[in-house]
């Protein structure tokens, strides 16, 4: 695969790369098609869940069957007929709720038209919404600390808009937005989580990267943004909400004013989910002056994408990662880099359009 000029970004995106861009998905998709046994069982799923977004980055890389031979397995092994996850390896260790090991899993299986196993999953997940404030909750015990963050609710979210469940869509949209608005300290700090509907903004030292977005500091949470941008332009095109598109715009801008080490650090991946706001926003809008913020994207997957078609997590997280690791964030990046590819694919190739306008 050629490699991109380590030393600059591009902006433009013509035929060779957006091939360059396919190459790197295909090569992450058969890399986890590897990992499947023929009865559809993940790679490690008796030690631990580092699947649970493989079938939704198999449907949308192309590889539905692969998905649904991996989606038999979780049906008849990993799901109850309630949509939660049995007792053993299948559901996420830790306190917190399962919705962002579960939403993915209701998303592939509406993909693959399992609207049963989809159903199921979000009604499941329902429980853990909360009604007033439209928020996921992040632990099991929320009853006695209802914390709820961007990540968990702005992904509970994209699958309700893909089951169709607008009465979570709504709420969903309500808590992103008005998190936004909330803000005080843009751009410097995004606080991501809010307790009794107010932005939490004292917290522990050492939960402060489930808490804040710090551009003064390095190693820090900048998915965050992207995948509020994502779900709100999907809520947008779904609802013609004109201010979730204006949010999801200004979730992108938070990215976008924060500076070249959120690409550069060797030691993060917590952009990746930038590249699938941006992509998702660019195919909904088609506005020009987000088209090489997706080729930067699509750019910066390539450069980080190992040999053999995976993915390695951050090392500052996880500085020995093993087959597990490379397996959950190889379909992670599968599933990102597959938006970046269907954005640029819909829109006239070799544009000139920079970032500096």
């Amino acid at each position: 695969m050629t490699r991109p000029d380590p030393t600059a970004w591009p902006t433009t995106c013509d035929a060779e790369r957006l091939e360059d861009f396919r190459r790197a998905r295909d090569l992450g998709v058969n890399w986890l098609v590897a990992q499947i046994g023929n009865d559809g069982e993940p790679m490690g799923a008796a030690r631990a869940n580092s699947w649970w977004r493989a079938p939704w980055a198999l449907v949308v890389g192309g590889a539905p069957d692969a998905a649904a031979r991996m989606m038999g397995w979780i049906e008849r092994t990993a799901l109850t007929e309630k949509g939660t996850f049995r007792p053993g390896p299948y559901g996420p260790p830790g306190p917190h709720t399962p919705v962002y090991h579960l939403s993915p899993i209701a998303i592939a299986a509406w993909l693959l038209a399992r609207y049963d196993i989809a159903g199921a999953v979000m009604v499941a997940m329902s429980s853990y919404v909360d009604p007033h404030t439209g928020g996921v909750y992040q632990l099991l015990d929320h009853r006695t600390d209802p914390v709820q963050d961007t990540l968990l609710t702005a992904q509970v979210g994209v699958s309700a808009l893909v089951t169709g469940r607008r009465d979570i869509a709504d709420g969903v949209a309500r808590w992103l937005i008005t998190n936004y608005d909330e803000q005080t300290e843009l751009p410097t700090r995004l606080y991501t989580s809010r307790r009794h509907d107010k932005v939490m903004t004292e917290f522990p030292a050492e939960s402060a990267f489930f808490r804040v977005l710090d551009y003064t500091r390095p190693h820090q949470p900048y998915f965050n943004p992207g995948i509020a941008a994502a779900f709100l332009v999907g809520q947008h095109e779904q609802t013609g909400d004109t201010v979730a598109l204006d949010r999801a715009r200004k979730y992108l801008d938070i990215t976008t004013a924060g500076g070249d080490l959120q690409f550069d650090d060797p030691t993060s991946v917590q952009i990746c989910k930038f590249g699938w706001g941006v992509a998702a926003t660019y195919a909904a809008t088609g506005d020009p002056a987000l088209r090489p913020w997706v080729v930067r994207s699509g750019d910066w997957f390539v450069r980080r994408q190992n040999d053999d078609g995976s993915w390695a997590p951050a090392s500052f997280m996880t500085p020995e990662p093993g087959p597990l690791d490379f397996y959950w964030k190889t379909a992670e990046h599968v599933m990102e880099l597959s938006y970046i590819v269907h954005a640029l694919a819909a829109q006239p190739l070799d544009l000139s359009w920079s970032l500096d306008g």
